[in-house]
C-alpha cells in the first residue's frame, strides 16, 4: 500500500469537481489504499469492485448509511422528532434483503416503467415548454431537478402540490448519508429538519392509504408490508414511513445528477451533441455512455464480515470498505478507449447502478428518463450550448455527484 496515495486524497476538496486524473493514478499504481478521511480501503478497479459487490456474505451492506462526517447532538435531537430508525433494505444482506426487496422491486418493474413513459414525456415536455422562448435557463433547477422529482412522486402516489417541497426536503435530506461535505453545523441542522418534515409528509399519506389503498407504490408497500385489518400502529407507521422515505429519496436524486452530469459533458463535446441531434437512434447508446464516463453515485460502502484480501491486501474481520464505482467505469482493462467519451460506443457492463443483490431498482425508470431527455432536447433545443465563462461547480456529495448549476442557451 501506498501511504502518500491515501494522504493526498480529498474526496470532497481538491478532488471534487475532477476527481478522474486521481483514479487513473490510483488504478494504475495502488488499486487499494487506505483513505484517512473516510477511514475506509478504496477499491478503484473494475474486478475489485464487482468482487466485493457480489459477495454480501463477505462485505456486507450494514454500514451503507454511515455519514461521511460526525453529527452533531443538535442533529440527532432534530431527527428525533421524526420516525424512529428502522432496518432498510439497502442495509441488510442474504434472506432478509430478499424478502424486502422483491416487493420494493415489482413497484419499479420493467413494464410500470414501461407504463410510466407516457406521464415522463408529458412532464419533459412541459418543463421545456415553460423555458424554450427564454433563450437561457439554468438547467438543473429547470428541468434536471423537477423531471425525476415528479416521475418518483406521481408512480408513488404523492399529489402533485407536495411534489416541490418533497424535492427540496429529500434533496437535504439525502446530504446527512454517507459523502457530503457540510459548511456548518447549522447546514446539518437544516438538513436535518429536511428530513424530519420529509418523514412527515410520508407519514401523512401512509395514513390516508392505509385508510383508503390507490393504485400507487405506497399502497402497494402498505399491502406488502403492513397487511391486515388491525389499526395502524405507531411501530408500523414508522416501518411503512421509512419504505416509502427508502424509494422516494434514491428515485430521483440520482437521475437529477445523471441529468446534469450527461448535458454538461454533451455540450462540452459538442461534436458528439450534434451526432445525437441528427442521429437519434444513438440515444439509448448515449445513456449508457453518459452514465459510465460521468457516474452520478462514486461510492459504495461495505464492512467485511471476515478476514479476507482484496487486490492483494489483506483486510481484518470489520474493515471498511469503499468501492469507487466511478473510477472502475473507466477502468482500462474493462473499456476501451476508457477515458474517451464516445456515444456511438456499444454499450458494455459497468457498475452506474451498482452490481450485485443490491443493484439499483431504480435502473431501469433512470435511464428512461434520461432516455426521454434526450428526445424531447434533441428535437426542441438543437441549438443548446453552454454559456460562455461560468464556473461548473459539483455538488459536495460522493453519493450523488452533479453540477449544482448548469446555464445553458440557445
Amino acid at each position: 500500500m501506498s501511504d502518500s496515495l491515501g494522504d493526498v486524497y480529498d474526496p470532497l476538496g481538491a478532488h471534487l469537481d475532477d476527481p478522474y486524473p486521481f483514479y487513473t493514478q490510483a488504478r494504475r499504481a495502488t488499486p487499494i489504499f487506505f483513505s484517512p478521511v473516510l477511514q475506509a480501503w478504496v477499491v478503484t478497479r473494475m474486478a475489485d469492485v464487482r468482487k466485493v459487490l457480489r459477495d454480501g456474505e463477505t462485505f456486507s451492506s450494514a454500514n451503507v448509511l454511515r455519514p461521511f462526517s460526525p453529527l452533531s447532538p443538535e442533529v440527532y435531537a432534530v431527527l428525533a422528532q421524526g420516525y424512529p430508525y428502522t432496518t432498510s433494505m439497502i442495509t441488510v444482506d442474504g434472506e432478509e434483503h430478499r424478502r424486502q426487496r422483491a416487493p420494493q422491486a415489482a413497484g419499479l418493474s420493467p413494464e410500470s416503467v414501461a407504463a410510466a413513459e407516457p406521464y415522463i414525456v408529458k412532464r419533459a415536455t412541459a418543463l421545456v415548454d415553460g423555458f424554450a422562448a427564454d433563450g437561457r435557463t439554468e438547467f438543473m433547477g429547470a428541468y434536471a431537478n423537477p423531471l425525476p422529482v415528479s416521475v418518483i412522486c406521481h408512480l408513488m402516489g404523492f399529489e402533485p402540490e407536495d411534489h416541490e417541497q418533497i424535492g427540496d426536503d429529500s434533496r437535504a435530506a439525502a446530504s446527512l448519508g454517507m459523502g457530503h461535505r457540510f459548511q456548518s453545523e447549522q447546514e446539518q441542522v437544516d438538513a436535518a429538519q429536511s428530513w424530519v418534515r420529509f418523514q412527515h409528509t410520508i407519514g401523512r399519506y401512509v395514513r390516508d392509504r392505509w385508510a383508503a389503498p390507490r393504485a400507487d407504490i405506497i399502497s402497494e408497500m402498505i399491502a406488502a408490508f403492513g397487511p391486515g385489518d388491525g389499526p395502524l400502529t405507531a411501530d408500523k407507521e414508522a416501518a411503512l414511513a421509512n419504505i416509502v422515505f427508502g424509494i422516494t429519496l434514491p428515485g430521483h436524486i440520482t437521475t437529477s445528477a445523471l441529468l446534469g452530469n450527461g448535458l454538461l459533458r454533451l455540450l462540452r463535446s459538442p461534436e458528439q451533441w450534434r451526432l445525437l441531434c441528427e442521429r437519434p437512434d444513438l440515444i439509448p447508446n448515449a445513456v449508457e455512455e453518459i452514465a459510465r464516463y460521468d457516474t452520478p453515485t462514486h461510492i459504495f460502502l461495505r464492512i467485511t464480515t471476515k478476514e479476507t484480501t482484496v487486490a492483494g491486501q489483506r483486510l481484518p474481520d470489520g474493515a471498511e470498505v469503499a468501492v469507487w464505482l466511478a473510477a472502475a467505469n473507466r477502468d482500462e482493462t474493462a473499456f476501451e478507449r476508457a477515458e474517451e467519451f464516445d456515444v456511438t460506443r456499444e454499450p458494455q457492463p459497468h457498475v452506474v447502478f451498482g452490481h450485485g443483490a443490491h443493484f439499483c431498482l431504480g435502473a431501469g425508470l433512470a435511464r428512461r428518463e434520461v432516455e426521454v431527455s434526450l428526445r424531447v432536447l434533441t428535437d426542441r433545443l438543437p441549438g443548446l450550448r453552454l454559456v460562455p465563462d461560468q464556473r461548473i461547480a459539483f455538488r459536495p456529495s460522493l453519493d450523488h455527484r452533479g453540477p449544482l448549476s448548469l446555464q445553458v442557451t440557445w
